[in-house]
């Protein structure tokens, strides 16, 4: 590989940053356009994201523990892109701390007041849900959320 075909690590945080806004710009104008459609978007939009995490939760595998779970989803460049934290995760309960988030920085962005932003956050962490679902001995919780104003989003999983 030649010099110039390699990558920073900043490089490379700041693709997955687009890429992520980018999944979070359709997603913010396909509410508006069905919302303006006069669709009721809550219920399709909930299920369509769980599903999608299960789907991404079959690939990580059945994680019987917190620390697994996060071992599963901590992946070297999902790290760098939400400058994740791991705060502890053990057999019984795990915190993941996650210092950037490019949906809410997309959202604000497109304009999204802060209300939107946090039911925008809300539907998209059906995702995370879905993908804990594939876990059924660990439940999934969010202490705090960037899109509701909080420094960081912090991730709790625990034992059942």
């Amino acid at each position: 590989m030649s010099e110039s075909a390699c990558v920073t690590r900043a490089e490379l945080t700041e693709a997955v940053r687009l890429a992520i806004q980018d999944r979070a710009t359709w997603f913010y104008l396909l509410i508006k356009e069905f919302q303006a459609a006069g669709y009721a978007t809550e219920e399709p939009v909930r299920k369509a994201i769980f599903k999608f995490g299960q789907m991404k939760g079959r690939k990580i595998g059945q994680a019987e523990t917190p620390r697994e779970f996060f071992d599963g989803i901590a992946t070297p460049v999902g790290a760098l892109a939400f400058e994740m934290e791991d705060q502890g995760a053990g057999a019984e309960q795990g915190v993941y701390r996650f210092h950037h988030c490019a949906l809410v920085e997309a959202w604000k962005k497109l304009g999204a007041t802060p209300e939107e932003v946090a039911h925008l956050c809300e539907l998209a962490s059906c995702g995370d849900f879905g993908v804990v679902s594939c876990s059924p001995g660990l439940e999934l919780k969010f202490n705090k959320l960037i899109a509701k104003g909080d420094a960081y989003c912090e991730l709790e999983v625990t034992r059942k």
